[in-house]
């Protein structure tokens, strides 16, 4: 496995591959027990469905002191089909925004720490009042999410491999 995680690390300098090991099944059951505990950053492109007033963007602005916010999600709609109906609390642990200067003044960037497990897509925008409270309660408009992109997955698993 050493050789295969240099070899990888030699061949780019894009990626890098750090603690290259097998692990048994039970290990990815530990894993897997261990998901609550876990905490995502996401980066979400985001819009206002309608111009943002004055008020909406300095509500934006606020989102950095609205640290471990608890809201509630229903099972979401888009996978209610494959997932039991329930309601499940999560965590948002830190968030913020920024507006973007240039182009279109209702898109901003959302930047999000969470409990793994929210359902960011409806955190945003709402999952018609399934989450509550939502982005769209926090900044007083209806808001849409463009694109999400998972900066970090934050677990110690698997455990370091000492040299």
């Amino acid at each position: 496995m050493k050789e295969l995680q240099k070899m990888i690390n030699s061949s780019t300098q894009d990626v890098k591959v750090r603690d290259l090991q097998i692990v048994s099944k039970n290990d990815c059951k530990t894993l897997k027990e261990g998901e609550e505990e876990k905490t995502k950053s996401y980066s979400a492109l985001c819009c206002f469905l309608q111009s943002p007033t004055t008020e909406n963007i300095e509500q934006l602005a606020l989102l950095e002191q609205k640290v471990d916010q608890v809201i509630h999600q229903n099972t979401p709609i888009r996978v209610l089909h494959r997932r039991p109906l329930a309601s499940r609390p999560r965590c948002i642990h830190r968030m913020s925004a920024h507006t973007h200067s240039e182009g279109d003044n209702r898109l901003f960037t959302l930047h999000l720490c969470t409990q793994a497990g929210t359902y960011v897509k409806e955190f945003v925008h709402g999952d018609f009042g399934r989450t509550k409270p939502s982005l769209r309660d926090f900044v007083g408009a209806e808001v849409d999410i463009l694109s999400l992109d998972v900066e970090s997955v934050d677990v110690k698993w698997p455990p370091a491999i000492t040299d």
